[in-house]
């Protein structure tokens, strides 16, 4: 186990070149890929990359969120993060935890709210209290996907029920289409979304950050396929009946916006849909889907969709100070 004089910090400016040394068998939340924290730049926020060095070695990095309120206090967010180089054992992460507490130092006006990719266990839970954190906020729940199975053990894992909504969704008169990074294959999905987020009286991450980011993608990932939008249609005669958005981030993708209104739910649509696009993200060499968060109060009937996967609920360990 490293001592805490082994371990190192540096904040910095994003350096996307050491995103490829992350350990690919770890899904990368959105929050915590470079692309994010330059369409974050792009809006003027403070974004900042931290690298988590060991004996000089880096083993870490993130994506730290800051700002300053009366010139003197920070507050610092890591979110859904650090990504690691490699496999850390309890011991090396409790040590990293408990010199990243000393970094960000509250008693030097130098606040770090730390949402970590750990499940909530009692063993996490924990491994945070034995660093110092106090938890302040419960965790989020979510679903990941791994997509590496082949397209037979996919579709069988689904729920039955979700599985026989697919299969008649394939056998309706449906056209499906995928899209790419550019704006008017995806820009009916916005504006939907726009009015649901209007009628149902939530509040997502703004979609005007979509086409932001799909230009970042071309920017700097022009001809990388893990980097970017996709977007899928369901066509029934001419008109649009359901749709999505993914936001794809290195080995992992985001299932962001989700639509279909009544003739897209009255033919399971939907369904066709999210699993056309689960496809297309292998083929892309997307490993993992995130498939953004569930709800199972107000949201009851999104979230048995997502279950309808067949993958796990997840719920992290919540924000720490």
């Amino acid at each position: 186990m490293p001592s805490l004089t082994d371990i190192a910090f540096t904040l910095g400016g994003i350096d996307r070149s050491l995103w490829q040394g992350l350990a690919q068998e770890t899904p990368v939340a959105l929050q915590q890929h470079w692309a994010y924290g330059e369409t974050l730049q792009a809006i003027s926020a403070a974004v900042q990359q931290l690298n988590i060095l060991v004996d000089g070695n880096t083993v870490g990095l993130a994506l730290v969120g800051q700002r300053r309120f009366y010139g003197l206090i920070r507050l610092n967010s890591l979110m859904r993060g650090p990504l690691w180089t490699g496999e850390l054992d309890s011991a090396a992460r409790a040590a990293v935890f408990r010199a990243l507490r000393r970094h960000f130092n509250p008693w030097r006006w130098n606040f770090m709210a730390f949402q970590p990719e750990l499940e909530d266990t009692a063993d996490n839970q924990g491994l945070l209290k034995q660093a110092g954190y106090r938890r302040v906020m419960t965790g989020y729940s979510t679903i990941w996907c791994d997509l590496a199975a082949d397209t037979e053990t996919l579709r069988a894992s689904l729920n039955a029920k979700w599985r026989n909504q697919l299969k008649s969704a394939e056998g309706s008169t449906l056209e499906i289409t995928v899209g790419g990074r550019k704006q008017h294959q995806y820009a009916w999905l916005l504006e939907k979304e726009t009015a649901q987020q209007k009628t149902r009286g939530y509040q997502g991450i703004p979609t005007g950050l979509v086409p932001i980011y799909a230009s970042i993608a071309d920017r700097f990932a022009p001809d990388d396929p893990s980097v970017g939008v996709m977007s899928v249609s369901a066509i029934a005669g001419r008109k649009k009946v359901a749709g999505a958005v993914f936001l794809l981030h290195g080995n992992s993708a985001t299932y962001h916006i989700g639509w279909s209104g009544d003739d897209g739910r009255r033919m399971n649509a939907q369904n066709r849909v999210l699993w056309e696009g689960m496809l297309a993200l292998k083929e892309r060499g997307i490993r993992f889907l995130d498939m953004g968060g569930i709800n199972t109060g107000e949201g009851a009937g999104i979230a048995r969709f997502k279950l309808g996967l067949g993958a796990k609920p997840v719920t992290l360990v919540g924000t720490w100070l």
